[in-house]
């Protein structure tokens, strides 16, 4: 990998930003360099309005995602999204291939927190009364106590958790064709996500298919950064130095 720059491009979970990967920055090899896109409303855009439709928000990720590798000029693109962001990120795959943006494809994505988006069903948390919602994404170790017992953080990120859940849950994840590109599935053993679900990224893409479990719960890569960042680093590596993980699975 001596010389080459892979460039991981991240989409955030629910209630996420672009700073909420950072703590994996300083675990990564130098020559890898991580991006984390931004929702309008939160973050460094916190001053937008929400976007309410996925098409409207991939469109603007889009526009980052060019900025990003138009800046960058990396050697390899890898596509990262936990939890909700790895829907959002297979609605920018399917995105960038009807396009035909081959010059900025991805070599392969990683995903997480998540099963296959066209056979999981989703769980629909938006409308829950706030208490209901804050327990929820207590247990599954999104949100510390430290975090919920303060009253006025939490009054502004419940809004946007809200509106990114509603977002998720609107969206048909089912699409005309498959992708082409690998896929890395990671997933926590103590996570609530079944089994089926989890194999059922298979029907995802005509590429390779492969699956690794971390210990920890549904933020297993917050719980365990160092392990998560060795994988991440292993499998950019392995990629790229072994063509045969391209080859499309009969």
């Amino acid at each position: 990998m001596a010389g080459k720059r892979s460039l991981i491009i991240a989409l955030p979970f629910a209630g996420g930003n672009s700073y909420s990967y950072n703590f994996l920055k300083p675990l990564l090899h130098q020559e890898i360099i991580l991006e984390t896109l931004e929702y309008p409303g939160r973050g460094e855009r916190s001053i937008l309005n929400f976007v309410t439709q996925m098409d409207i928000l991939i469109d603007d990720l889009l526009d980052q995602y060019l900025e990003i590798t138009s800046r960058i000029l990396p050697d390899k693109i890898i596509i990262y999204g936990h939890s909700v962001g790895a829907i959002i990120g297979v609605a920018l795959l399917h995105h960038l291939k009807h396009k035909q943006m081959l010059q900025v494809m991805p070599e392969f994505a990683i995903f997480s927190g998540h099963g296959g988006p066209q056979q999981t069903i989703k769980r629909h948390l938006s409308t829950l009364p706030s208490e209901q919602l804050i327990s929820y994404f207590q247990r599954i170790g999104s949100l510390p106590n430290e975090l919920t017992a303060d009253t006025e953080l939490m009054d502004y990120i419940l809004p946007i958790l809200r509106n990114d859940l509603a977002l998720y849950e609107k969206h048909e994840s089912f699409y005309a064709e498959k992708l082409t590109l690998p896929l890395f599935i990671i997933n926590g053993k103590q996570d609530y996500i079944s089994k089926k679900d989890i194999d059922s990224w298979e029907h995802e893409t005509a590429g390779l298919v492969k699956f690794h479990q971390l210990e920890g719960h549904h933020f297993f890569m917050s719980q365990y950064p160092t392990v998560f960042a060795e994988l991440i680093l292993r499998l950019i590596t392995g990629i790229v130095e072994n063509n045969d993980l391209y080859a499309n699975r009969s």
